[in-house]
């Protein structure tokens, strides 16, 4: 199912991405699969888009867990803050979005901006 996606979504997609990284800092954002599998990916050269998109699947499985075993619904986000940076992950049903920044000041501003495009990003890859 993953590996239909068409050059067209994945344009679409990497447009969408590059339109959210210049509304806020971001040093990496990617859209992948539940189950890790790379779909759209925009980030720096030293980002391994292999290890971040095992990563979000990993942390995206964790965190639907940890909701579930306190009856907390449905996973939305999972939030990494770190001294000098911070990471998104957009639960979307069987696709995450990632979001990483340096910028640990623009968390909100993240979170708001992803929120605001996470419904296109679905939209494209559903239809």
């Amino acid at each position: 199912m993953m590996d239909d996606l068409s050059q067209e979504k994945k344009t679409n997609l990497i447009s969408i991405l590059r339109d959210i990284s210049k509304e806020c800092s971001l040093s990496a954002i990617a859209v992948v699969s539940s189950e890790g599998q790379e779909l759209a990916f925009f980030a720096e050269k030293s980002t391994d888009q292999v290890i971040m998109s095992a990563l979000a699947s990993a942390l995206n499985s964790a965190g639907q867990q940890t909701v579930n075993q306190i009856k907390c619904g449905n996973l939305d986000q999972v939030i990494i803050k770190g001294t000098e940076g911070f990471v998104i992950l957009l639960n979307l049903d069987q696709y995450i979005v990632l979001a990483a920044s340096k910028d640990i000041y623009s968390l909100a501003l993240g979170m708001t901006i992803l929120a605001k495009y996470s419904k296109n990003v679905y939209q494209i890859l559903i239809s």
